[in-house]
């Protein structure tokens, strides 16, 4: 249940020595809902009313718009839910690289990591500067993150980078995920509003960079149309561009798969991991990338992807069929070497 004496003591134990107050912390075994009462609501509760307060006198906006009674609830109830998917992914991820699955205590690291972002939230409307101390607070938080994933969740040394890289990777994706089915559904005038002040106010650069970029390829993408032949053979053209493209996606991979393995030599910086993750993410859509670096269409590109592996499975049933595997086998060692 909620105390505020706890609450005070783990914010400010956390504040001052990091590691002591994982270690204390997770010595009381505490399940997720005594760090969500104790710890995440009070904590974010705090934040939003300090925030509240600081936009109301400056005429700034919190993270979702100008603060009014919708946008603040709408806000609140997002931080707070979107500390349950992270703590999933922490969880998840961890069984996959050799730690402990224990929804617990990867909850009790989120709840942890999050103090300094929340109050990152708290100081955002602040003119100027604001925003840019409430990155800098979001920083850390990963930064800590990382530190306490081995300390609650029992990642070993050498697999913690990779398990927090793909870990805020997945989170990036469902965030993208989320916030266009909520844009679409629930909320779009608070999330236009919100992305109308923030692309007033900044332009993101840095180590945001690559996550726009992916973000812009990806609503490319999505807007991308292919209207197929009705015989639904493929061209000779259409194979050559589709054998191209997972050329240059294999070579993309390597080359990010190699700068992630490098990340395992030495302690990284905070850096360091933002690179990491920006390059996870680019593994993950590199297909995509390579496609649309390229001006190409995507949905074209899946539709060929598609053919050719029905192709594979169906062999010769149809005319087109048949054309597609003919088709299939002068570019079959190519691409079976970069499957």
């Amino acid at each position: 249940m909620f105390d505020l004496q706890t609450t005070i003591k783990w914010v400010t134990e956390l504040l001052k020595d990091p590691a002591a107050a994982a270690g204390a912390y997770r010595e009381t075994k505490p399940v997720w809902r005594d760090s969500f009462m104790q710890i995440t609501l009070p904590v974010y509760l705090a934040a939003y009313l300090a925030t509240i307060i600081i936009a109301t006198i400056t005429g700034g906006s919190i993270l979702l718009g100008a603060p009014t009674a919708g946008v603040i609830i709408f806000s609140i109830l997002w931080a707070l839910g979107w500390t349950f998917v992270i703590a999933y992914i922490f969880d998840f991820l961890a069984g996959t690289f050799d730690g402990t699955r224990n929804f617990d205590a990867a909850y009790a690291v989120v709840a942890l990591a999050i103090i300094p972002s929340a109050i990152g939230t708290a100081i955002a409307p602040l003119p100027w500067i604001g925003w840019l101390l409430s990155i800098a607070a979001s920083i850390y938080s990963l930064v800590l993150a990382y530190r306490f994933a081995p300390v609650f969740l029992d990642v070993p040394e050498t697999a913690r980078t990779k398990h927090f890289v793909f870990s805020i990777v997945a989170a990036i994706v469902v965030n993208m995920i989320v916030s266009i089915v909520v844009a679409a559904m629930l909320a779009p005038a608070i999330i236009q509003s919100a992305v109308n002040s923030r692309s007033a106010e900044t332009t993101v650069t840095g180590l945001f960079g690559d996550f726009e970029r992916q973000a812009n390829y990806a609503d490319a993408a999505s807007k991308d149309t292919y209207s197929p032949p009705t015989d639904g053979k493929v061209t000779q053209e259409q194979m050559r561009t589709y054998v191209d493209t997972i050329e240059k996606t294999a070579v993309l991979r390597q080359r990010l798969g190699g700068t992630l393995e490098s990340l395992e030599s030495e302690e990284p910086s905070a850096s360091d991991l933002f690179a990491g993750v920006g390059d996870a993410m680019r593994m993950t859509m590199a297909e995509m990338e390579a496609v649309k670096s390229a001006g190409g269409n995507w949905a074209e590109h899946q539709w060929v992807e598609t053919q050719i592996e029905t192709a594979r499975i169906q062999q010769d049933l149809q005319e087109a069929t048949a054309h597609n595997v003919e088709l299939f086998q002068e570019y079959r060692e190519q691409i079976e070497q970069l499957e």
